[in-house]
């Protein structure tokens, strides 16, 4: 009959053979792994390096942008006011003007309405 203590030891060895060849089929991995997370690390801390400068140099120039738009928005909207007061005044004085002329002439019979002088008496006796 075969001894508890053969089997034993035979047990204990095959399972340290197991082990040494798990360990030499992990170590590979676990260097390489090990390699790639130091070349992350150096990758990121070079990204960090050339992008701090690159992020301050587009907020500086979203900054100044953004102050050039709001000094043009308000020249704009003054330039804006101006014109429309001055287009305002314009019209103004353009109906003035047209109403000005058309009110010199008097009523004859080669005037606009064709109805000449008693055309407007006509007119005055009819809206009594």
């Amino acid at each position: 009959m075969v001894d508890i203590n053969i089997i034993l030891v035979i047990s204990i060895v095959i399972l340290a053979l197991f082990s040494i060849a798990l360990f030499f089929t992990v170590l590979p991995v676990v260097l390489q792994l090990s390699r790639t997370l130091t070349s992350i690390q150096n990758l990121v801390d070079t990204i960090n390096d050339d992008l701090e400068p690159t992020v301050k140099e587009i907020n500086q120039s979203v900054a100044g942008i953004k102050n050039i738009l709001k000094n043009s928005t308000t020249l704009l909207k003054s330039s804006l006011k101006e014109a429309s007061v001055v287009f305002i005044s314009s019209a103004y004085g353009l109906m003035t003007g047209i109403k000005d002329y058309l009110s010199n002439y008097k009523t004859t019979e080669s005037s606009y309405n064709g109805k000449g002088n008693a055309g407007t008496e006509t007119l005055a006796s009819e809206r009594r």
